[in-house]
């Protein structure tokens, strides 16, 4: 990868032992600890730094900042802080970072409030490693072996659920925990404490918002933004004043390219369209390994189109529908003719695994778990689902205030379009906002009868008046419930003229492009499975090829039936 944090309990001799340490812009060792860092933007204000102070020092990936105001980088701000108020100088950084802080044998790896930056670790040498690049860890494993669970959720949800990725000796860092050299401790920053109040939660949410953006438009030109009809790209482009272009990715009549087109317009910013071709579903190596193994490489959207992106800064709005609106909240419906239509409101009793099962597009697969199961309990993916969400819903419990919370932060923990995000940081000079101390404390002290698409809209209106001058297709009214029962017909009434998707044909590109054969031209038994699974088993091969000295097959890693 271009960007990089890796390191290990140990030396830098020992570090030396499992990469060339010239790969690296610095190398850092204390008595605990050595980490390498690579980013070539460390020159950019509130991008990666390195501080070595006299008893440790403090390495950061990513975007980060403490008191802008000051000409120490976050790297120095945060270690000196460090030594005078202990874990307490974490509350104070900003940006979506992974940190990693040496001071007198004390060592914290920190990443950001929402875990935007994966650290991925093994203790299988007997010292700790760690790093950004899953595949790189994986590689210090002297005989890794698969971990089922882990996989059937890969093929099953998209996204493997908790701290476990496809190997069993290969783990991710736990959510809001910090790394030491045998454990990880709690840092209780992302906790819940909502309650009602008189106020307004819209305009409160629309001056934050403001102030994020505004915070981070002083980045490299030229500056692209990857937008849509929706929300939170509409904000992005009223509230950047510099884009050079903005980029939707489609086909040239569908409605949502019209309407993203005429927003840009409307905001003075030049618009261009991203085709799509076969490589929407490039299935390479150099773009899974932005996967880590743990999630599908199906939501890199932009990809076969990066030549195109000619821009050093790109901006997007991801994750702002996760953290700040409803998407992982169980909303209320009734049946309606065999079809569900939406009320305002939140489901009084939940179902927990229907609900994501819904949310995350569970493969089903007539009730067999896809992958191998020897070592579980489960034997269908019915029973398994059911585990896999109930026991993560009460791993958030104790973080949350009510079910609907728990419901939530299970989302944001899964967050599964990351790997969207994790390529674009990789490759481009971007600033992802959901991660801000700010927002994330919006989402966290506002009930969540109030985090909400409605709630959404008011505030960006509260940014500008004409926000909505072209509508988003799927929501041509301003009335929550008219969009409601327009959607309705729109899907279920025959003459009735749908708005489309935004996103491609995935299942039309994979079969006109006999990807079959050229993904697995000697296993035709998985042929049978749908695209998307079987685009998620591809996923699983050739990450788990990345990370291992060996090749592997279907047979070894799913059940045949």
């Amino acid at each position: 990868m271009n960007r990089e944090l890796f390191g290990l309990f140990g030396s830098k001799a020992e570090l030396a032992s499992h990469c060339s340490l010239s790969e690296f812009d610095a190398v850092v060792a204390g008595s605990s600890v050595a980490v390498g860092i690579r980013d070539d933007t460390m020159d950019l204000p509130a991008r990666s730094s390195v501080h070595e102070g006299s008893d440790g020092h403090c390495v950061i990936l990513g975007e980060a900042w403490m008191d802008r105001s000051r000409p120490e980088s976050a790297a120095e701000q945060l270690y000196q802080r460090f030594v005078t108020e202990g874990s307490e100088a974490f509350e104070g950084i900003y940006g979506s970072y992974l940190v990693v802080l040496e001071h007198d044998d004390d060592v914290w790896i920190v990443p950001d409030l929402i875990r935007s930056w994966e650290c991925f670790y093994t203790d299988d040498s007997g010292e700790r490693v760690f790093g950004t690049d899953a595949a790189r860890v994986a590689r210090t494993i002297d005989r890794p072996t698969l971990n089922e669970r882990a996989a059937n959720e890969l093929f099953h949800f998209g996204v493997v659920f908790g701290t476990g990725t496809l190997l069993a000796e290969l783990h991710r860092q736990p959510f809001d925990r910090a790394l030491d050299a045998e454990t990880s401790r709690d840092l209780e920053r992302f906790v819940y404490r909502t309650a009602s109040s008189d106020r307004d939660y819209a305009a409160d949410l629309a001056e934050r918002l403001e102030a994020v953006v505004g915070e981070r438009i002083d980045y490299p030109d030229p500056k692209g933004a990857l937008t849509s009809a929706g929300y939170d790209s509409r904000f992005l482009l009223a509230t950047i004043p510099d884009l050079d272009t903005c980029y939707t990715l489609g086909h040239p009549t569908t409605p949502e390219i019209e309407t993203a087109r005429d927003v840009a317009t409307q905001y003075g910013h030049d618009h261009e369209r991203l085709p799509v071709t076969p490589d929407y579903l490039d299935p390479s190596p150099s773009i899974v390994q932005y996967t880590n193994g743990i999630r599908e490489s199906l939501h890199i959207h932009h990809r076969g189109n990066e030549s195109a992106l000619d821009v050093v800064t790109m901006y997007h709005g991801l994750l702002l529908d996760t953290v700040l609106r409803d998407f992982y909240l169980p909303g209320r419906e009734i049946d309606l003719f065999g079809h569900p239509l939406p009320l305002p409101g939140l489901e009084s009793d939940p179902d927990f695994y229907q609900f994501y099962r819904d949310r995350l597009d569970v493969y089903r697969n007539g009730g067999q778990l896809l992958g191998k199961a020897d070592d579980l309990p489960e034997s269908t993916i019915e029973e398994f689902g059911e585990r896999t969400v109930s026991s993560a819903i009460e791993r958030c419990r104790p973080r949350t205030d009510s079910v609907y919370n728990a419901m939530a932060m299970l989302g944001v923990k899964l967050t599964p379009a990351l790997p969207f995000r994790t390529h674009l940081a990789d490759n481009f000079v971007e600033s992802l906002f959901a991660t801000d101390p700010r927002l994330v404390e919006w989402h966290l002290t506002t009930p969540p009868e109030h985090r909400n698409s409605r709630t959404f809209q008011r505030a960006i209106e509260h940014v500008d008046g004409e926000i909505f001058r072209h509508r988003p297709p799927d929501r041509p009214y301003t009335s929550y419930t008219l969009n409601q029962i327009s959607g309705f017909l729109r899907r279920n009434v025959p003459g009735v003229r749908s708005p489309g998707t935004a996103w491609p044909d995935r299942k039309r590109i994979y079969n006109d492009n006999d990807m079959d054969a050229r993904l697995f031209p000697d296993s035709e038994w998985v042929h049978d499975h749908p695209p998307r699974v079987k685009l998620r088993i591809n996923d699983a091969l050739t990450w788990l090829d990345l990370a291992t000295d060996r090749t592997y097959t279907p047979d070894d890693i799913l059940r045949r039936t």
